[in-house]
């Protein structure tokens, strides 16, 4: 990722006396505030330095009529809404309110549960190695749904934000204080920090940080305040996040400044972004887009992350003018509830051939085949005892129905209620399941070419 220098003052651009600009000139700025561009971005838009610089000057005397001033903890910044970020979220509002619905049917409880859990484990993952976690998403997942103990520091890191992201639901209630921002950085960071466990939910007290290129030391993007000041700052935060401001703030627009400020100040000696991006999460949910729950930000993020970090830079090098972090992250938001919504949809179409597949398969007795399409459409865990009274079986009957189907890898146990093993139809196993069994038949019996003697004798009958 490149440095960003600062952006030339109106003072520096001001000429004496009118402005004289062409039409082109005009017709450029407007189109280039619509995207909301920096000056580093008009460097490739605009060869012509003159002709630069005068555009530069119309765009921020246009900014200027639009800009919303704040002074969080003692830091100047200020805020534009677009008409093409007003657009953007007025299309979140619809995608996040309402329910997930596909072909006629609300998703369940127990799948809304599993999308939650897959979605914070995709963002724990995708956090964690936008900070350097060296883990595969595959070892991460296994770990995390079997529960197993990381063993490594990228592991560790993965492991503690998926318990930061549960513990947001339980504290979704509560105020921004200290103590809970304090307590998210102690989850993000147990076991992890090189400097030490005592600095785990505790801020720095160090001016040594920065924010720069970890292959090029002399390359700094941002230098943190002085750590004698996080303390106003972050009161000032907490202030600006519980209170309701004199004009109003759209909620998700609020949880990205928030975000931005927590990386701004940089009040712990590492986790930062994490913490920043957790609380984003917890802010969301905590103002009813309850859909945050189910959208992997961070995913997206790590496809574009020298994106993310020029957002920052832009917004610091440009007076703390924050809508280049804003436009870019509810795009990320976009994109990530769009994904959302296309797994689901591709969840369930899968499951529905997978129904059918079951229906048609002759390894599976009618008993077995019904309990496979039965709890795949409830996502609800059972038990042979409850199999039995369902379907009238004998108890030994439902329990070597359940055994065959543990075997193949369909059906798999959850956990006990008293003294009864509760199992779960493995969906995803099932799409794979389906999908091998296919595979292999087309292996085993290839389609025949039909000869012109074959097609004739078709005809007559």
């Amino acid at each position: 990722m490149k440095k960003i220098s600062k952006v030339p003052g109106l003072d520096v651009l001001m000429p004496k006396g009118k402005i004289e600009a062409s039409e082109n000139e005009f017709e450029l700025a407007k189109k280039f505030n619509e995207r909301y561009y920096h000056w580093e971005e008009l460097r490739y838009r605009v060869e012509d330095i003159d002709a630069r610089k005068k555009i530069w000057l119309l765009m921020k005397i246009t900014r200027l009529t639009n800009e919303k001033c704040l002074k969080i903890g003692g830091i100047n910044c200020s805020y534009s809404m677009t008409s093409n970020l007003l657009e953007s979220l007025f299309d979140l509002e619809r995608c996040l309110s309402g329910h997930m619905e596909y072909h006629g049917k609300e998703i369940g409880n127990e799948r809304m549960r599993y999308h939650s859990v897959s979605s914070f484990i995709e963002e724990a993952i995708s956090s964690s190695i936008l900070e350097g976690a060296a883990v595969t998403r595959a070892d991460a997942k296994e770990m995390i749904r079997k529960k197993q103990r990381p063993v490594t520091d990228g592991e560790r890191m993965v492991m503690n934000n998926f318990i930061a992201m549960e513990h947001i639901k339980k504290i979704k209630d509560d105020e921004l204080t200290f103590d809970l921002i304090k307590e998210m950085h102690k989850i993000i960071t147990h076991d992890t920090l090189k400097e030490g466990k005592e600095w785990e939910g505790k801020f720095r007290e160090t001016n040594e940080i920065v924010v720069g290129d970890n292959q090029v030391l002399e390359k700094v993007f941002h230098i943190p305040p002085t750590y004698d000041k996080i303390q106003k700052m972050v009161e000032g935060l907490c202030e600006f996040c519980n209170k309701e401001n004199e004009e109003f703030i759209h909620p998700l627009v609020k949880g990205i400044i928030i975000h931005f400020m927590i990386g701004f100040i940089h009040p712990f000696i590492d986790g930062n972004g994490r913490l920043a991006r957790s609380l984003f999460y917890w802010y969301a949910i905590k103002k009813g887009y309850w859909m945050m729950e189910y959208a992997a930000i961070s995913k997206v993020i790590k496809s574009a992350p020298s994106k993310y970090g020029m957002a920052y830079q832009y917004a610091e090098t440009d007076s703390n003018d924050l809508t280049y972090f804003i436009k870019f992250n509810v795009e990320c938001i976009m994109r990530a509830v769009k994904s959302l919504e296309a797994h689901i949809e591709q969840k369930a179409k899968e499951q529905k051939k997978a129904r059918l597949f079951v229906s048609q398969n002759p390894e599976f007795n009618i008993r077995q085949a019904t309990i496979l399409k039965d709890y795949m459409k409830d996502d609800a865990p059972f038990s042979v005892v409850e199999l039995q009274k369902r379907y009238r079986a004998a108890y030994q009957t439902a329990r070597s129905d359940v055994i065959q189907l543990e075997k193949l890898g369909l059906v798999k146990a959850v956990g006990k209620e008293r003294k009864k093993i509760l199992y779960v139809v493995d969906t995803d196993r099932m799409y794979e399941y389906a999908k091998d069994v296919e595979t292999k038949e087309n292996k085993i019996i290839p389609e025949k070419k039909q000869s012109k003697r074959d097609s004739k004798q078709k005809t007559l009958f």
